[in-house]
């Protein structure tokens, strides 16, 4: 179950972004929306986090794991002690115009859809109690 999941109108920027001023105000927007989300004081415990891009277009607009770091520290402090507590992390990125399947979905997601725009997706929860090996 998540303990805090928002979103953050995208696209995300690259943690090798050369563009110094637009990483800074691309965590600036995160941590401004995690705050909204989170207003207590920053979890402890070990803890997983779910990040997903929904992008325009059928190319990723960039790698997987630049897109992460930015984001995990940018809630260092808010919503959790320090981004060491994650021990299982999801990423995923896929086109805004893919085909989804909807059941059940987190209405957070739903209501960034419908906005119609480029999001990100992020949700902090509890590690899982172990993890499960690939078959």
């Amino acid at each position: 179950m998540p303990i805090v999941e928002f979103t953050v109108e995208g696209p995300p920027v690259s943690h090798q972004s050369k563009n110094k001023a637009a990483l800074a105000a691309w965590k600036a927007q995160v941590r401004g929306e995690a705050a909204k989300a989170w207003t207590r004081v920053p979890l402890k415990g070990l803890l997983k986090c779910t990040i997903m891009n929904f992008f325009e277009g059928s190319d990723a607009p960039l790698d997987d794991d630049n897109m992460v770091k930015p984001i995990r520290d940018a809630l260092n402090g808010v919503v959790y002690e320090d981004d060491s507590q994650i021990r299982h992390s999801e990423h995923t990125q896929t086109s805004i115009d893919g085909a989804f399947r909807i059941r059940g979905v987190s209405k957070v997601i739903l209501n960034a859809f419908a906005v119609g725009k480029e999001f990100v997706y992020i949700r902090i929860e509890d590690a899982p109690p172990q993890t499960q090996l690939p078959t």
